[in-house]
């Protein structure tokens, strides 16, 4: 069974339930490597789950990032993804 936007209902029930384990349990990003600067863009790496911040030089701190829930972005990103590949694999 699919909801309205096609994604299955166990994903829609689930993936609530795996955001807020993801709060609790999950990455606290406090081993961060030092600053690298590449291509123009300058960030940290969390060394224990890989996750990027954008780094002010001016600063010499993170730019505070406005998504608290990664989980959740990557999760609509996924859906995203499913969406573009049923939609171009069809023809």
């Amino acid at each position: 069974m699919q909801s309205r936007d096609g994604i299955p209902l166990w994903d829609s029930v689930t993936h609530p339930l795996a955001n807020a384990l993801e709060l609790a349990f999950g990455c606290h990003h406090s081993k961060l490597s030092r600053v690298f600067t590449i291509d123009g863009r300058t960030y940290k790496v969390c060394c224990d789950c890989g996750a990027r911040f954008r780094y002010s030089l001016e600063t010499m701190s993170i730019v505070n990032h406005h998504s608290r829930f990664p989980s959740l972005r990557r999760l609509r990103a996924r859906q995203r993804r499913k969406k573009f590949l049923r939609v171009h694999t069809r023809t």
